[in-house]
């Protein structure tokens, strides 16, 4: 589709002041110069016959290590295949409120019962259809000391693969999550939803004992020294490999009094009286989600050769998995041939617009509720592209449709044509597109969009430019 037409001056004006022409070799930032009052001399073209070249690659993002909330579950694709969210945590002791205890007056004899306590803030189904659903785990003793790292500085990637003996300190436990169950607080105003309560075998409960029985007093007063006895916890989930048992979790109030492991045990005072009491541990402050994929158990032969290196295949299908999963890459390769042989340009907007294979049908899981742009360079480090007043990027469920704003980088490239070649050259390189922010990191969404060459709705890009003639 093509279209021309004179821009009135009045709002010609408003926008010139954001634009680049090549002609003038000025960065996009400046004005366009002298004489642009002259609408007779502008003429705007609307234009889409851009080449794309586009394809998925697996991700190995940064995950958000020590966050509020994790991912803990399972999910199965007939598209992305099955995908497993495993929760690594260290434990600390949380001395109890029992004087004969935390002095070391109360000794332990018999251990009544070890429960493990996960609130959960998210849910995956959203709706009810989760319902029922069964999650199975199991959890084992961490055997390499867990490294700091805050937020994106995370020490560790999605593909990493924790060390842990691969005896279970207890399990397989099958749990059957009920989010939907919920109480109301009517002093507080707020719907309570019971959190995940587990109950662990009691041997467990009585090595974690034994651990804290070996602490000095000097350690005990620390409540951060307990990994230096033991290093932590993998909870590690039994795969699905049905999508309709799908079940994902966002653990919450992690490194805080809502998720914890409890210790109740009866107690021997002096040797003699017997005193029930407990012990707890604050799950944290080093968590985050361990990501076990099993791509081959895809039904999907085109997202299962882009993982593989295939590029040629993503002219039909494109893949987005969050939480380390795949992500885009795409390029432009003739835009500057293409727009500044019609002379002196102006661009004026570039939309970048991916379309929904499936927007008809409700997801099971959910699909990103926002796309970014970057260049990437190696993990963990991205270049951010230069900034839009608005980039957009959302899901628009009317459409099924995302639509990203990539004006200024382009501007970019047309300017850095005309005087740095070097960095001409790399503005060309691709640009990786995958879901912003938090949601690259902690969220189980995924959405297949068409390609660039699909027959449907091909992947493409809106340009509105200005000529100036002479």
């Amino acid at each position: 589709m093509r279209g021309k037409y004179i821009v009135p001056l009045a709002g010609f004006v408003a926008c010139v002041c954001v634009l680049l022409s090549s002609s003038c070799k000025r960065d996009p930032d400046s004005i366009l110069g002298n004489n642009m009052h002259d609408n007779n001399r502008l003429q705007a073209h609307y234009d889409t016959a851009f080449r794309i070249e586009a394809f998925s690659v697996p991700d190995d993002s940064i995950i958000l290590q020590n966050a509020s909330s994790v991912l803990l579950g399972t999910s199965y694709s007939p598209v992305f295949g099955t995908t497993t969210y495993n929760l690594v945590v260290q434990l600390l002791t949380l001395r109890t409120g029992d004087e004969r205890y935390s002095q070391g007056g109360l000794d332990y004899s018999h251990v009544d019962s070890t429960v493990l306590i996960l609130p959960y803030s998210e849910k995956f189904p959203t709706h009810r259809r989760m319902d029922g659903r069964s999650l199975t785990l199991s959890v084992y003793e961490v055997e390499e000391d867990l490294k700091d790292g805050a937020g994106f500085d995370s020490a560790y990637t999605s593909m990493y693969q924790v060390r842990y003996n691969e005896v279970p300190l207890t399990g397989p436990v099958t749990v059957y999550p009920k989010p939907f169950d919920t109480a109301y607080d009517s002093v507080s105003n707020m719907v309570l939803i019971a959190p995940l309560r587990i109950r662990l075998d009691n041997k467990v409960g009585e090595m974690l004992l034994r651990k804290v029985k070996e602490m000095s007093d000097e350690e005990l007063s620390d409540m951060n020294a307990f990994p230096d006895h033991f290093k932590g916890i993998y909870i590690k989930v039994e795969p699905c490999d049905r999508e309709e048992e799908s079940i994902v979790f966002s653990v919450s109030n992690l490194f805080g009094l809502g998720a914890n492991l409890t210790v109740y045990f009866d107690g021997v005072e002096n040797g003699s009286e017997k005193k029930t009491s407990y012990q707890s541990f604050i799950l944290g402050p080093l968590r985050f989600t361990q990501v076990v994929r099993n791509r081959n158990t895809s039904q999907d032969e085109l997202y299962k050769a882009q993982m593989n290196g295939d590029t040629a295949s993503g002219a039909e299908r494109l893949y987005l998995q969050a939480s380390g999963g795949s992500r885009i890459r795409f390029r432009i390769p003739d835009f500057p041939d293409t727009v500044t042989k019609k002379g002196k340009v102006v661009l004026n907007q570039a939309i970048l617009i991916l379309d929904d294979v499936n927007a008809d049908q409700r997801p099971d899981i959910g699909v990103p509720d926002k796309l970014t742009c970057f260049k990437y360079i190696d993990r963990g480090h991205i270049e951010t592209l230069p900034q839009e007043t608005n980039s957009d990027g959302n899901y628009n469920s009317s459409r099924g449709q995302y639509r990203i704003n990539i004006t200024r980088y382009l501007q970019r490239i047309l300017y850095q044509g005309t005087v740095d070649a070097e960095n001409y050259k790399k503005f060309q390189d691709y640009i990786d597109i995958a879901p912003s922010s938090s949601e690259r990191y902690e969220d189980p969404d995924c959405v297949v969009l068409y390609g660039p060459g699909s027959s449907r709705k091909p992947m493409r890009m809106e340009v509105t430019y200005t000529v100036i003639n002479d």
